[in-house]
């Protein structure tokens, strides 16, 4: 059962159900580049259109709370950078640490298939029993993904090539994020509703929310989304497709427009041309 301090956060992270997240985590792995060269200004941007909640490191927390945003945190406890090996992600913090902080969840990221995975799998399952003790939420971040020849390997040809084998790994990182006690899984979208469908399935009932990627366009962003909420998802962790933006708070009204009020993006476009066209830029 879930305790009552889960609950009581976990409806501050998904109000209802479904959620718009917008992850700022990027700026620890690459660098505050972009969007994230000031990203205590994009959490305004993204709470001004109606982003329900932040993911991030807990620095960031501190920094726009101290200038009276008021957002939902989501702490990331596991980090790796570009610089290092990424795809092996460590515990950076903790959860009695998060609880300190005032935060309303916690993440652990675990890419499955890699080397490290065991490591990673480790983690994912301590800091599980943590969130336990702590009533705190516990969003697993689960990528298919691996080094390969010294970068990413995120199983693209295979998503492109063979769309049923590539959803047959997006269930097994969901069910394993499920089977260690998860309250929250983020993955990958695998292209379409159908068999993104199997992927919710295979969540046993825990919300499955939706990475971004990399920027794409406005119509392919909101097709995207669209696709996982037709498929069950219960949201989006949008980072890149919403921070890069001209107009953010306007890219964001049109997210919550398709995530929670169900717009097909083609009547979103047309209802709001000129804030399609500005984030557009």
């Amino acid at each position: 059962m879930t305790s009552d301090g889960k609950t009581v956060r976990l409806a501050r992270i998904i109000p209802g159900v479904r959620t718009v997240m917008v992850p700022f985590d990027d700026d620890l792995i690459n660098g505050p580049y972009a969007g994230l060269a000031d990203p205590v200004t994009r959490v305004r941007e993204v709470a001004l259109g109606g982003a329900d909640a932040v993911l991030g490191f807990p620095r960031l927390l501190t920094q726009y709370a101290g200038r009276g945003v008021r957002l939902p945190f989501v702490a990331n406890l596991t980090a790796s950078t570009v610089l290092g090996v990424h795809t092996r992600k460590v515990a950076v913090n903790s959860v009695e640490r998060a609880v300190r902080q005032g935060c309303d969840g916690v993440a652990v990221h675990v890419n499955v298939s890699d080397h490290h995975e065991p490591d990673m799998l480790a983690t994912l399952g301590a800091i599980a029993e943590d969130c336990e003790r702590w009533g705190m939420p516990l969003l697993a971040i689960m990528y298919p993904r691996r080094a390969h020849n010294g970068a990413d390997d995120n199983y693209l040809e295979l998503k492109e090539g063979d769309r049923d084998r590539y959803a047959d790994l997006v269930r097994h990182c969901v069910r394993i994020a499920v089977e260690l006690g998860a309250d929250v899984v983020k993955t990958q979208y695998t292209g379409d509703p159908e068999s993104f469908a199997s992927v919710t399935a295979a969540s046993m009932g825990i919300p499955v929310i939706v990475a971004g990627g990399p920027r794409t366009s406005i119509r392919e962003a909101l097709n995207n989304a669209h696709g996982a909420v037709t498929g069950g998802a219960a949201g989006v962790c949008f980072g890149r497709q919403t921070y890069n933006r001209a107009d953010i708070p306007g890219f964001v009204r049109m997210l919550c427009s398709v995530v929670h009020d169900g717009h097909a993006p083609d009547d979103v476009l047309v209802d709001q041309p000129g804030v399609a066209a500005a984030s557009a830029q």
